[in-house]
Parts: structure tokens; sequence; C-alpha cells
């Protein structure tokens, strides 16, 4: 390996080791005299609302902060987690006040005797404090008093709003008009797998595809993202090749904006526009070397995705069992017929069921036993069923009548996949359920998968050395 090349990931690595050592010294905001009580302010909303069935939750920058009793001043300008009402609806860099008790963030029982670490998992978003019925207003009117003059005159940050209002807004309005044309709960599943909007499902609906492993699908992963960047590059085949690329870059990162831009969102985008690039300048492209370049990207970006944000980390997992051993088994599955992809959805599936199973039981102690066969039997029709989602929210944008028509096909396919995942819930056997253990047994795993990989690797090679 040549030395520029070891220096170049030598300080990579460097660098994110030292972020992830200086994430341990962070310091939440000091509002000790404002915890526990009830506080009024004003601010303005960072990112996109979620809504739910009880109501709203977004994230919102505190300007200014004052306990309502007696107007004492709380420390300004620091994130807050809202909850609220479902109406009026707020959008994305909305002006508004707000009144509610603050709290701390508290970890909760995930059930099987598992605690999730809800603090750190926030804390990952520089959020430490809470209000979770929170009575919140718009205030439009008082844009200039809420945001620090520096800030509000940014250049750069009113062209990061505009686009991120515009694309939140093109947003809204696609899943609209999947609402009026599918109806619950396919428009919810439909918004899911293009859009990443799965919290119109229902609980119960996303314990279902959690209980037969497919809740993938619904939360945006990287296999919706490799599906619509294949599209992509099919529909700007016709153009120069620099622009072809270019222009799906550009895509794929307001794509990644526009669904909300998680860990696994961005592992992939980042991944995608990575392969561009080694298109682009006409290099080799190294799936694992992309990888692990996106992952330590992010982890200098914001060290606290390591331990505190488990998308990251069962994605990272996920594509990493998919580019070990994916293809190794794909080659001993030679009885499993390629037509419709078969076979590599089954290889893709055992390899990155190996992957990440012995995390997911660790965290939820909960894996689902059927999840290979409920695979097998939807994933061959989502890249149909995503396209034809795409078509008609598009249409319902455009004209109503079409969509109509479109959602005929829409509709059977989603019904398809909801009956899957809602019959095979049932199965008594369907997942089953561990006690809680140890994180060290996990270690273990993966440290005598690494080993035994290395050996059968270095085994392989023997025969070329000689």
């Amino acid at each position: 390996m040549k030395r520029s090349i070891v220096i170049f990931w030598s300080l990579f690595i460097a660098a994110a080791l030292f972020r992830v050592w200086q994430s341990f010294a962070v310091q939440m905001p000091d509002l000790s005299g404002c915890v526990g009580q009830h506080v009024r302010g004003i601010g303005y909303i960072v990112e996109e609302p979620e809504r739910k069935e009880s109501g709203q939750v977004f994230v919102l920058k505190a300007a200014e902060l004052h306990i309502q009793d007696n107007g004492e001043r709380c420390t300004p300008d620091f994130r807050i987690r809202l909850k609220t009402k479902l109406y009026p609806r707020f959008q994305y860099n909305d002006h508004v006040t707000f009144t509610g008790k603050l709290l701390r963030p508290a970890n909760f029982d995930s059930g099987s005797d598992r605690s999730f670490d809800y603090k750190g998992y926030l804390a990952k978003d520089d959020i430490f404090y809470e209000m979770k019925s929170a009575v919140v207003e718009s205030a439009a009117g008082k844009r200039d008093a809420i945001t620090d003059t520096k800030d509000s005159r940014s250049f750069f940050r009113g062209i990061r709003d505009r686009i991120f209002s515009a694309l939140f807004s093109l947003k809204g309005k696609f899943v609209t008009a999947l609402e009026k044309t599918l109806g619950e709960p396919h428009a919810a599943l439909a918004a899911g797998l293009v859009v990443g909007e799965k919290a119109a499902l229902g609980k119960d609906l996303l314990d279902d595809f959690r209980t037969v492993g497919l809740i993938h699908i619904v939360v945006l992963s990287g296999y919706n993202i490799t599906v619509v960047g294949d599209a992509m590059r099919r529909i700007l085949s016709f153009l120069p090749r620099v622009w072809g690329i270019s222009v799906g870059g550009i895509g794929i990162m307001l794509f990644g904006i526009l669904v909300g831009g998680g860990a696994t969102v961005v592992r992939s985008c980042f991944m995608a526009g990575i392969a561009l690039s080694a298109d682009l300048i006409r290099r080799d492209y190294s799936v694992m070397r992309a990888l692990i370049f996106a992952a330590l990207v992010m982890i200098i970006q914001n060290p606290m995705i390591l331990l505190h944000d488990p998308s990251f980390q069962l994605s990272f997992l996920a594509t990493l069992g998919l580019i070990l051993l994916a293809s190794p088994i794909e080659k001993r599955l030679r009885y499993i017929p390629e037509k419709f992809g078969m076979r590599g959805i089954v290889a893709s599936t055992i390899a990155t069921q190996i992957f990440v199973s012995p995390y997911i039981l660790y965290m939820m102690g909960q894996l689902s036993i059927i999840g290979m066969v409920v695979n097998i039997l939807v994933l061959p029709l989502i890249p149909a069923t995503m396209l034809f989602v795409f078509l008609t929210g598009m249409a319902g944008m455009i004209w109503l009548p079409l969509a109509y028509v479109l959602g005929w096909v829409t509709h059977l396919l989603l019904s398809y996949e909801l009956f899957m995942v809602q019959h095979f819930a049932l199965f008594s056997f369907a997942s089953v359920h561990i006690p809680a253990f140890s994180g060290w047994w996990v270690v273990g795993f993966y440290v005598a998968f690494a080993v035994m990989y290395a050996v059968l690797t270095l085994k392989s090679k023997k025969p070329e050395l000689k």
C-alpha cells in the first residue's frame, strides 16, 4: 500500500477518534433554575415537524426564554424538543411562541428489561431539553425579534432555509396528493416508501412491520435510496456523461434533504455521491472504502452518532454485511432462480440478518424469524411500487383524475404488501424475544467474525502467492 494512502486513512481515523473523545466533554446549557418550571419563550423551528396520531413533534431554537411566574430570564439560544397538539400545523422555519414545562429528557424502558438511551439519542442533535405538552402559536410578526440579527441576515443561512422550505413544502404536497388518492393506510405506506414519512402508519402497523422484518422499507433505508439512485441513473442516461453524473449527484443530495437527512439517508446518499465522483474522474470505486470514508466523515461531523444513533449503527452494520457476505452467500444459492432478482434478495437478506441480528437482539430483544420469507415475497415488488407511488403522487399534484387512474395499480401493489405484513405478523412464531444480556457478547461476536473472515481471506489468497 502506498505511503500517501496510509497517511490519508491514518489522518481520517485519528480525526474521528479525536472527535469521539471530544464528545465526552460536551456540556448541556445551564438552565438549572428553569428546569421543572413553566416557561414561555419565542423561537423558530429548525427541523421538519413530525406529525403523529397524538400530535406534532418538532425541534426549535429558543431565542428568548422566561419563567412564566416571575419573568426570570433563562439562557437562550439552545434547542428544545416540543410536543404539541396536531393543529394548527407548523412548518420548517416557522417563528413561534411557546409555553410549557421545561424538562430534561429521561431514559425509558424499551421492553424486555432494556433501557433506551433517550438522553444520548437527543444529545447527538444538541437537544438537552424538551416539553411534552407545549402550547405553541405562530409568531410570524415577531420574526426580527426572534432571530438573532447576525444569524437572520446570514446569506448562506437564508439560501439554505429557502431550499429546505421549498423541498419540505413539495414533500407535503406530494404526501397530501397520496392521501387524497389512496386513502389510509395505503397512503402512509406509500409515503414511507418514497419520502420516509412513516408516522401516519400508526403504532400497531409499525409493530407488524418490525415483527416480520420489513421495517427497513418504511423508514427509507439504504435499499430505498439505491432504488432511487438507480432510477435517476436511468432517467439521466440521455445526457452527456459529465452532465448526467453532476445532475444525478445534485438530485440525490436534494432527495436526501427532502426526506429529512437521517443517518441512513446521509450515509446512502454520501456513498452514492462517492460512486458518482469515482465515475466522473474514471477511478475504480471500492464500496468498502466508500462505506468507511462515509462513516468517518459522518463521525467527524457529529461524533455522538457512533454511540448514540441506532440508525447509523444498524445502517453501517447492514451495509458491511452486504459487502462482505452477500456475494459469497449468493454463490452457494445456485438452486434459487435468478429471475426477478430472487437469488440476490435471498443472499442480501441472509447477509444483513447475520450482521445486524446480534445488535438488534441486544438493543430490542426481538428478532424476526420469518423476516427472510416476507422479504422474499415483498422486496421484488418494491421498485415497481415506488415507481407507481411517485407517478401517482406527482399526478395528484397536477391533475387528480390521472392520479386516480394510476392509483388503481398503486393501491393493488400496496394492498399486497400490507396483506403480507399483517398476515405473517399474526403467526405466534413470527418473532422471538430474548432477555437482556451484556453488550460484550455482541462485541465478541463481531471480533470473532473479523478474525474468522481475516483467516479465511488469507487462506484463499495463499495459492496466488506461490
